[in-house]
Order: structure tokens, then C-alpha cells, then sequence
């Protein structure tokens, strides 16, 4: 008897079960992609900006050592100039791909 009460009452459970699993709501669609346009503009400007090269021409009419001391300070600059674009280049590329995806580590949600 106790058996046959047990088989009554998974049964009757059963249809139930599935009948509140079929009305769960349905997942809602992922969300848009956000526009990182500005980023990726930001990006493209820090990488042209990091590949310029120096411009030594005021020192193209010079010979010798008077041409190596006027290109030294030059040079020096633009050490110091590439340097700061790769910074800014890689702060470009961070801050585009925290725009692309949020979650990841590392990005400020």
C-alpha cells in the first residue's frame, strides 16, 4: 500500500514539474554591443602618433660634428616622445578593450 501511495504521487508530480519548467521564463537576448568607436579612434591616433619619426632637417645643411650636436637634442626628444606614445598606446588599447568587454579583469564595471 505505502508503495503504490509513493508511485501515485511521483507520477502526479511529474506532469507538474514539467509544466513549470516549460513556463520559466525565457533567457533574455544578450545585450547590444556598445560603440567604442571614440576608443578605437583614440587607438588608431596613439598608434600614427607613435610610429612618427623625428624631423631632422634643420640639421640636414650641417657637416660633421656640428650636424651630431645639433641632431643629439633631437634625438633625445624624440626618445622621450616615443616613450610617452607607447604609454598612451597602451592605455588606447586598454581602455578600447574594456569597452568591448567590460567584465574583464582589470576594467572598471
Amino acid at each position: 500500500m505505502k508503495r503504490i501511495l509513493m508511485v501515485l504521487i511521483a507520477s502526479a508530480a511529474l506532469p507538474l514539474a514539467s509544466v513549470a519548467w516549460a513556463q520559466e521564463p525565457a533567457k533574455a537576448e544578450p545585450a547590444a554591443k556598445p560603440d567604442c568607436s571614440a576608443q578605437k579612434t583614440a587607438y588608431d591616433a596613439a598608434v600614427t602618433e607613435s610610429k612618427a619619426k623625428p624631423d631632422m632637417s634643420s640639421c640636414a645643411d650641417k657637416k660633421g660634428k656640428e650636424k651630431t650636436e645639433c641632431m643629439k637634442p633631437l634625438k633625445d626628444k624624440a626618445k622621450e616622445d616615443a616613450k610617452a606614445a607607447k604609454e598612451k598606446v597602451k592605455t588606447a588599447k586598454h581602455d578600447m578593450d574594456c569597452c568591448k568587454s567590460p567584465k574583464k579583469k582589470g576594467c572598471a564595471m
